[in-house]
């Protein structure tokens, strides 16, 4: 559908000093004569930095703040968004990245409040609600869902789900999602995906705000950059080109986000002979020198993940060996066996298996080397942990408040880099990063290069999964491409690495299957 909903034009949002009165000056507007429009039926992702200005926009479009420039026509007629409830009277509702849910009401009660039906008496009509509640659940394919489950009960992505429902209940027509899926597994985020996909092929129009250009390229139909409060941009996402989408986001090109200084020795820390990782998976043979990047590509199910799992001892292997500094440890596989021995795993999930959110800053970088630290120590000793959590907020370039900063009020980038400390304080010779730059900014994402390549200039070993190739590429010394639960080609030379090259052995011509 190419029918026009919405269109801004023009939108301009200056910033006031404490009386109200206008800033005057070149730097002082958070918009700057910005144009946007959605389409009827389409999924358009808008993308920028943090601070790039794409909340305020979508503030704009939800009513929660008014524009000091420029207009907003609605399916043709020019309008003026007061407040939020004006916005949700309009047809326009904003799913904001925290949910905005009374945990201790059920799915009914937060679904319709503060508009329950009431029967011919003036009282709330429970039954009637209820019955309209499961009647939406069905509709969007979640009938095992049952509205009188309380909101404390459910998991994030259910939570989710929710709120969409009740946005759908007000009959909206366009849709905004602020990053959707930062607290999402990614079984949660395929479903999440099949819903957005179902929604929009029955009209509805989505505002999709993300930093997983993986996700844009599923889910998106156009593109739209924002960069210091100016639109850079808009592109269909068939003609997508990461390249030019970075290029927008922050003025300059991947290939130079990525600087190379490490140098990988000729010395194999770790090697893996015919490891097979389930009985249906053909065996598996790789090595890994001090100081090297191998990077390990392929599609999602080919498994990279369960592999990087085996050899931190996280997961069983069915068959093979795995020798580390020329020492068989196939028979000790564990977790705890390879913190000890200097073996630590970065996970793709770094809330759910990497940082504790609720934790501040000193106990999260602390948390995996606390026996280290304090070794033969009954008590642990805060000032010893403060200062190696200053060292590290310092060397890493933490943007906090100080050590005892809660980690859940970090952003994403400054959330990965406290995880990398966590694991960097183990003191790791090889050191497993599943997804490295999942859920954060372009610029972040060229601070942990920067620190990858460190890591690895310092000797260790790093084993790197990504699904972005730019990345893959761009940092790999050499790399192992997966399919089908095994490695099917080793690319040796960084000649080799290039896109097209890459591509070719991970597709193959053929759809991917999960197989372990």
């Amino acid at each position: 559908m190419n029918e026009t909903i919405l269109e801004m034009k023009n939108i301009t949002k200056y910033l006031f000093d404490m009386y109200g009165k206008k800033l005057r000056g070149t730097d002082v507007t958070i918009l700057k004569d910005v144009d946007f429009d959605l389409r009827k039926g389409e999924v358009h992702v808008l993308v920028g930095e943090n601070g790039a200005g794409k909340s305020t926009l979508m503030n704009i479009l939800g009513g929660l703040l008014p524009q000091d420039e420029g207009e907003i026509i609605l399916e043709g007629n020019k309008v003026t968004i007061s407040n939020a409830l004006e916005a949700r009277k309009m047809g326009i509702a904003f799913i904001h990245q925290e949910l905005n849910l009374c945990l201790n009401l059920d799915i009914a009660h937060n679904i319709f409040l503060g508009r329950e039906p009431k029967n011919k008496y003036g009282l709330v009509d429970t039954k009637q609600m209820y019955k309209k509640s499961s009647e939406l659940l069905s509709k969007l394919g979640f009938e095992d869902l049952s509205p009188k489950n309380t909101i404390r009960s459910l998991s994030t992505a259910h939570q989710q789900i929710v709120e969409i429902v009740k946005c759908l209940s007000y009959e909206s027509k366009i849709l905004i999602m602020d990053e959707p899926t930062t607290s999402l597994s990614q079984s949660e985020i395929d479903h999440l995906f099949e819903l957005i996909k179902k929604l929009k092929n029955e009209g509805l129009s989505i505002i999709y705000i993300s930093h997983r250009f993986d996700e844009l390229v599923e889910i998106g139909d156009r593109i739209s950059v924002l960069r210091d409060g100016q639109m850079k941009g808009t592109q269909e996402i068939k003609c997508f080109d990461y390249n030019e989408i970075v290029q927008l986001m922050i003025g300059r090109t991947f290939n130079k986000m990525i600087e190379r200084h490490h140098i990988p020795s000729d010395e194999v820390i770790l090697e893996v002979k015919g490891l097979q990782i389930s009985s249906r998976c053909e065996p598996i043979d790789l090595t890994v020198n001090k100081g090297e990047i191998l990077g390990v590509g392929g599609l999602l199910g080919s498994g990279r993940t369960e592999l990087a799992q085996t050899i931190f001892g996280a997961r069983k292997k069915y068959a093979g060996k795995v020798i580390y500094k020329g020492m068989d440890i196939t028979t000790k596989e564990s977790p705890d066996f390879s913190l000890r021995n200097g073996v630590a795993y970065l996970s793709e999930d770094r809330k759910l298996e990497g940082i504790i959110v609720s934790m501040n800053i000193r106990e999260n970088i602390t948390l995996a080397a606390l026996k280290n630290i304090f070794k033969g120590k009954v008590f642990t000793n805060i000032k010893e942990e403060k200062v190696i959590a200053e060292d590290n907020i310092k060397s890493l370039n933490i943007i906090s408040r100080g050590t005892e900063q809660v980690v859940s009020t970090l952003s994403g980038g400054n959330q990965q880099k406290v995880l990398f400390s966590k694991w960097l304080s183990t003191k790791p010779e090889l050191l497993i990063l599943d997804e490295p730059t999942r859920g954060i900014d372009v610029n972040a994402k060229a601070e942990i290069y920067k620190l990858i390549d460190n890591i690895a200039k310092q000797g260790i070993a790093i084993i790197m999964i990504s699904s972005e190739l730019p990345e893959l590429i761009g940092l790999s010394d050499r790399m192992c491409i997966m399919k089908k639960g095994t490695v099917i080609a080793e690319i040796k030379t960084r000649e080799e690495m290039n896109q097209e090259n890459v591509l070719k052995y991970i597709t193959g011509g053929e759809a991917q299957n999960t197989y372990c």
